[in-house]
């Protein structure tokens, strides 16, 4: 069996990514509980702020794709947004009478995200110059996933303890170190990169009104960092989602007009990746806000005297991830030697599969809570692993396919849209969806039972839309099954 090797660059990038996974879903595992119950903000107020974060942290890609093809390049657009993620990360450590630091703070990893999500990726991509290289490139963009998962894996198990023991503050700097970190090692391995694109200098230096446009984008990332405040403290996050998603498909027509009939089919691929990943994710997500809540108040976490912070089950998530992806990536290698391809619709339609039995024992866990108040956290964990299995083959298999396709030289773009779909925009469904699970908490336990019903009716009907949406990937993927690119 011939083994693939890697680029060297596979590991910094690793690194990097892995890092930030930590510092991200540190932050995000404490957020729904620090605004719910540090800063007393009701159900719908805390899930709609949560929403509009998580939605708007992936509406920025879009634009830093943008700005990396044309100005920054990939290697300096993800050096740029890990310095803002840290800053972000280290403003949140900083209480705030009225709440100025947690905006300021969300704000500015908003737009790091911005510049680093997509064009991370991107950048792997970039390594993959050779015939040899490319075989080994889904096989990369997976173990760079688990390695990212690593991250997340530690991140709400030390962030959590930190938090419970010293104070949210003291978690939420966790997540900021973590991210420095990772942007440390990231940058000893420049030489790894030389052949990567570099920053295009004269577009950079290019005057508009006498201006040049270094100083108009750096003025607009200032500019953008403010907005963003207001935005997120009067909750607009809708209107600029709105406002992005029109510019995106002005942008995907203009690509259709322009493509040729080869090209076309590469971007018909790449709608359906975005379809199944929009519906992924928005159920995905809720694992950060209804089902932590629904953890928080409806699963009896006591094992031998010792309560498991709920933060914690954000740990099972990256556990799946680790432990499946080390299985997934033996698979692909063993059938690449067999010269085995299984096409990208069939991975997404296994992913949407996995999704649906994780949903049926999320389902079963909040049915058998109607009963008393709280049940045993078993179902609810083995559903938290199907699901994190069920992420190896959405996000790494459509990125990698994103990266191949390259349909008219607009990777960095398309991706950043990718993320618009299945992150900003499943993001704010998520939200939306998980606002039906809105209560007011008392400690009775008849206020349990009715909490544990609204849980099961939202979960029952989640099941339901994934029942159905892998119905018609099956159908999607017998149409399309002597399609070479899908």
């Amino acid at each position: 069996m011939n083994t693939i090797k890697q680029p060297k660059g596979i590991f910094h990038i690793i690194a990097i990514q892995m890092w930030e996974f930590f510092s991200y879903y540190g932050m995000r595992s404490l957020l729904i509980l620090f605004l719910t119950e540090k800063l007393l903000m009701s159900d719908q107020h805390a899930y709609a702020l949560y929403g509009a974060y998580t939605s708007l942290v992936y509406v920025t890609p879009i634009i830093g794709g943008y700005l990396a093809d044309k100005y920054l390049g990939n290697y300096w657009s993800v050096i740029l947004g890990s310095l803002l993620m840290v800053g972000g990360h280290f403003v949140l450590s900083f209480p705030s009478s009225d709440h100025t630091t947690l905006y300021i703070a969300l704000s500015l990893i908003i737009c790091g995200y911005g510049f680093f999500k997509t064009n991370s990726s991107c950048l792997l991509g970039e390594l993959y110059q050779t015939k040899e290289q490319e075989r080994g490139r889904e096989a990369g963009f997976s173990i760079s996933y688990i390695g990212g998962n690593i991250g997340s894996m530690i991140s709400p198990i030390l962030c959590g303890f930190a938090a419970m023991k010293w104070g949210w503050h003291v978690g939420f700097s966790l997540a900021g170190i973590g991210m420095l970190i990772g942007l440390c090692i990231f940058m000893t391995g420049r030489k790894n990169f030389s052949h990567v694109s570099k920053p295009n200098l004269p577009a950079l230096q290019k005057k508009s009104a006498g201006i040049p446009h270094w100083s108009l984008l750096l003025a607009s990332l200032v500019m953008a960092a403010v907005g963003l405040v207001f935005v997120l403290k009067n909750l607009w996050a809708g209107y600029i989602l709105l406002v992005i998603c029109l510019m995106s498909l002005g942008h995907i027509i203009n690509l259709y007009r322009k493509s040729d009939e080869e090209d076309r089919q590469k971007l018909n691929s790449i709608m359906y990746f975005m379809l199944f990943g929009t519906v992924f994710w928005a159920f995905d997500q809720q694992g950060g806000s209804s089902i932590s809540l629904f953890i928080e108040r409806n699963i009896d976490t006591d094992i031998g005297g010792f309560t498991i912070p709920t933060a914690f089950f954000q740990s099972i998530n990256p556990i799946a991830v680790i432990v499946g992806g080390a299985a997934v990536a033996w698979l692909w290698k063993v059938l690449d030697s067999k010269s085995i391809s299984v096409r990208t619709l069939t991975k997404l339609n296994i992913g949407l599969l996995l999704l649906t039995a994780g949903f049926s024992l999320i389902t079963l866990s909040s049915k058998l809570a109607m009963a008393s108040g709280q049940t045993t956290f078993v179902w609810l964990l083995i559903g938290l692993l199907c699901i994190g299995v069920a992420e190896l083959f959405i996000d790494p298999v459509a990125l990698a396919a994103i990266t191949r396709l390259n349909p008219h030289g607009a990777t960095g773009t398309l991706a950043g849209i990718y993320m618009l779909a299945g992150g900003s925009v499943a993001n704010y469904l998520a939200a939306d969806i998980a606002q039906f699970t809105s209560t007011d908490e008392n400690a009775g336990t008849l206020d349990l039972i009715v909490s544990a019903t609204q849980y099961h009716h939202v979960f029952q009907s989640i099941l339901f839309v994934t029942i159905g949406v892998f119905v018609l990937g099956l159908l999607v993927d017998f149409k399309h099954r002597k399609q070479a690119t899908i």
